[in-house]
């Protein structure tokens, strides 16, 4: 008997002893072990404070995403149990931004509203959530990239440079076309 409590106390005392995974203390996990990402929001929204978790926080084009849209009342913590709609947009820099996905709608259900949009391709999207609290109208625009599409600034830039180096080179021919004008008069 005496032996097999022993053996109880041992094998207790090693799994207390290997909490850590080789011995890797837990502030070093994600950086020795990193996990898929999820994207997370929190805004508040008069009455409501709105949470909306992503994963995979960052997908890849064709990719399904299961969001969910968290409500929850400010003053009493009661959950919102009307209905959310959800719509995805690509954002384009120049025309309308085209709704890849919804306009859908939920019900409450385990406490969250589900969406599983799929986004087509590398892009910036827009991810629209709208409801009724109070009799008003709410939206909230949440910002989601999918791939690695660039920065819409970094085009804006080299399309500026692309105008300023194209309106040198006029200036230049400009200036260049005058002084062979006037030096064909001065002969």
């Amino acid at each position: 008997m005496r032996r097999l409590v022993l053996a109880a106390v041992i094998l207790a005392a090693t799994n207390a002893c290997a909490h850590h995974i080789l011995g890797i203390p837990h502030y070093d996990y994600d950086e020795r072990y990193p996990q898929v990402p999820i994207l997370t929001y929190r805004v508040n929204a008069g009455p409501l404070e709105v949470k909306m978790t992503g994963y995979p926080g960052q997908p890849e084009p064709g990719e399904q995403v299961f969001l969910n849209v968290y409500m929850q009342d400010l003053s009493d913590s009661t959950l919102f149990d009307g209905e959310v709609t959800l719509e995805v947009l690509q954002d384009r820099m120049l025309g309308a931004d085209p709704v890849i996905y919804g306009p859908a709608v939920a019900t409450l259900e385990e406490a969250v509203f589900k969406f599983f949009p799929r986004f087509p391709e590398e892009a910036n999207y827009t991810i629209r959530i709208s409801w009724q609290a109070e009799g008003a109208p709410w939206t909230i625009d949440l910002p989601m990239v999918v791939g690695e599409p660039g920065s819409p600034g970094l085009l804006l830039a080299s399309i500026a440079a692309g105008v300023v180096v194209f309106l040198v080179v006029i200036r230049a021919a400009r200036i260049k076309l005058k002084r062979r004008a006037t030096s064909a008069v001065a002969v």
